[in-house]
């Protein structure tokens, strides 16, 4: 008797067909749900660059913009970083880049006409997960948008977080710098910025026991330019914007229309034929003097000595972004010091107030849904989304920022948030409905989704496997990298990959159910060393441990299997961002190539196994994997696939990004 699983997935990819007369392909039919065309692709990778890109490099300057925007990224709700970008006509400035930032500017790219490839200057406003775990995505992207240099500004050292992260060849004919603000302020055609240094005035918990347990050979630790608690506040000023020429100035002073009037507009001094001498500012228009904006984020209470003690308060704003998490947003003694501030805004990105980030996430899902409530479930959001979010009204000169707020800079305004986007579930299947194809399909599926589901409820049990990201190297809006969870029971869970975003998408699916979720996972598994594989570990680890801290639980390691390199990155990534716990402290490490040959058989007989082979084989059986195998595969170096199998007589084969292998055939 065939039994099928039922598999909840965020996207589902696996062909499903039936033996039928009327067969159709489910996979294909969803597909064809989109009648988003291709667009044809050049040949010429000159035709492929961007605008801007070519101007450079034909050495034109494209001048200075009459238009600056402060655009926001994320506020923090959903479990997204807080970040934003200051964009002109030819420059993007981002500030933080916390982990699935890649994904959303993916979706952003177009409605803000904010293009990847303007990012030129990263700014990073401390060290930690949540203002950089998106860095190395964010990195790669710019790099596929032929962006030829990135300036990093950071109050850490950021090239060498990418160096032992990635690899720095990962970014040929990439030029990566940091700025170093010792020697002065920032200055470009469009800002002159300037870090302000903030202190806590406590130490960082627990970060000399850290320290001393770190071994000496690793370059990290010996880095002492940056203290562990510098935050950077950023106070950006545009330069003042010249008057316009004005035609009628120039007529009234009976200025020819010639290269006098060319003068003028440069700012010369002209002396006319008849030698009367016209002042440049006799023709043009007023200007607009300098703006600033502060970009602050406050970690917490600590460092509100530091900022009272800085040269933030001497300074008049157009507008102030607050970055610091809700609890000290809402706090009675930083309400008193923002009143103190003299600015006409000030944004708050408040992690509680709700938006829709990314829409693609829904419109997609809501519309597989439609096909089948049972493989594609909602998603844990979609309920609370789907209201009509009420935009807190501004008090006095305080206001929330969401996803998509705008305030312009150049010229001045206030905030904007007429592109918030808000879900419409009936929308999005009237655009199915609309398609003709869909709907002569559409009921044949749906019998077939129904047949399959009555066979399911009477064959074989089987692990409920949830597919958190299906995409390639580079996430899409509707598809992030890779991640799976599987369900072993309903306290364990086995984790395939762990991309950048992974934890997000779990936060996305199971909502106020995540921190159970993520307290079972138990296992894990790393196929091979690309970012697209493990770019969310560090992150997903972190968030493991707040969620046994928040349900009382005491904290187990993950055990993880791995290539043998990431060891090292690992190690280097937690000394860099952690400062309460170390790499081991965290998860318990077997290298994919011990597993080559299965489990070990354990003889009973003293000093036949070691420890290790004791503890795994009794780790494994405790969730009832009687075989756990990693077969080495065709594809980068140390590359693994991975079979499990069950006392309940099931099996699964992962092959991660393998290709055809027969051995991982055989061992399947």
């Amino acid at each position: 008797m065939l039994s099928i699983s039922i598999i909840k997935t965020l996207l589902y990819r696996t062909q499903i067909r039936f033996v039928s007369s009327s067969s159709i392909d489910i996979a294909d039919f969803i597909r064809g749900m989109s009648s988003a065309k291709k667009l044809k692709i050049e040949s010429s990778s000159t035709i492929n660059k961007p605008r801007h890109v070519r101007m450079k490099e034909r050495g034109r300057d494209p001048g200075l913009t009459s238009r600056i925007n402060l655009q926001i990224i994320s506020n923090g709700y959903a479990n997204t970083s807080k970040s934003l970008i200051l964009n002109n006509d030819q420059t993007n400035y981002m500030f933080n880049c916390g982990e699935g930032t890649q994904r959303t500017l993916q979706e952003k790219n177009t409605a803000w006409e904010i293009k990847f490839s303007k990012t030129k200057h990263l700014f990073m406003t401390r060290k930690s997960w949540e203002t950089m775990g998106g860095l190395l995505g964010v990195c790669i992207s710019l790099k596929d948008a032929y962006l030829n240099e990135i300036t990093f500004h950071a109050p850490c050292d950021v090239i060498s977080l990418l160096k032992h992260w990635k690899g720095l060849e990962a970014f040929p004919n990439v030029t990566l710098e940091q700025y170093d603000y010792n020697k002065g302020e920032f200055k470009d055609d469009c800002f002159k910025i300037n870090a302000i240094p903030l202190r806590a005035n406590i130490n960082v918990e627990n970060l000399n026991s850290k320290q001393q347990q770190l071994t000496t050979s690793n370059d990290l630790t010996s880095m002492k330019k940056f203290p562990d608690d510098l935050v950077y506040a950023y106070l950006c000023e545009t330069h003042p914007f010249p008057g316009s020429l004005s035609a009628e100035l120039c007529a009234f002073h009976k200025v020819p229309p010639t290269e006098l009037r060319a003068r003028l507009k440069n700012g010369e001094d002209v002396t006319l034929p008849d030698g009367r001498v016209i002042h440049s500012k006799d023709v043009t228009l007023p200007g607009e003097p300098p703006v600033k904006v502060l970009i602050l984020d406050c970690p917490s209470l600590a460092y509100l000595d530091s900022i009272n003690k800085s040269e933030l308060n001497s300074h008049s704003y157009h507008v102030i972004v607050h970055l610091a998490p809700s609890s000290i947003l809402n706090n009675e003694i930083y309400r008193t010091w923002m009143k103190s501030m003299n600015t006409i805004h000030h944004l708050l990105l408040d992690e509680t107030q709700k938006n829709v980030h990314m829409e693609a996430i829904y419109r997609y899902q809501t519309q597989l849904n439609y096909i089948d409530d049972g493989i594609f479930p909602l998603l844990s959001y979609h309920n609370i989304l789907k209201e009509d979010l009420k935009i807190p009204e501004s008090i006095d000169n305080i206001s929330y920022g969401f996803t998509s707020t705008r305030i312009p800079i150049r010229p001045t305004l206030g905030p904007d948030n007429s592109k918030l986007v808000t879900l419409q579930p009936q929308n999005y299947i009237d655009i199915l409905l609309e398609n003709e194809e869909f709907k002569q399909k559409f009921t044949a599926a749906k019998q077939q989704l129904q047949a399959m589901h009555e066979i399911a409820k009477t064959g074989h049990s089987y692990p409920e496997i949830i597919f958190l990201g299906t995409g390639s190297a580079c996430p899409s809006k509707p598809r992030n990298t890779s991640g799976i969870l599987v369900h072993i029971n309903d306290a364990n869970i086995f984790l395939l990959e762990c991309a950048e975003g992974t934890t997000g998408q779990i936060r996305h699916f199971y909502g106020d159910q995540s921190d159970e979720i993520l307290s079972h996972i138990r296992f894990a598994y790393i196929s091979h060393m690309h970012a697209d594989h493990l770019g969310g570990l560090y992150g997903l680890i972190q968030q493991r441990r707040r969620a046994f801290e928040k349900l009382g639980h005491k904290y187990e390691k993950l055990i993880l299997l791995c290539p043998n390199k990431y060891v090292d990155v690992g190690r280097k990534q937690w000394n860099y961002f952690s400062n309460k716990y170390l790499f081991d402290d965290d998860v318990h490490i077997v290298f994919n190539r011990t597993l080559t040959n299965g489990l070990p058989t354990l003889t009973h007989i003293g000093g036949e196994n070691t420890q290790e082979e004791i503890f795994l084989f009794d780790k494994f059986k405790s969730i009832g994997l009687h075989g756990v195998q990693t077969v080495l595969v065709e594809h980068i170096y140390d590359a693994h696939a991975l079979v499990l199998r069950h006392i309940d007589g099931w099996s699964l084969a992962f092959s991660g990004d393998c290709k055809q292998s027969s051995d991982f055939i055989q061992a399947g």
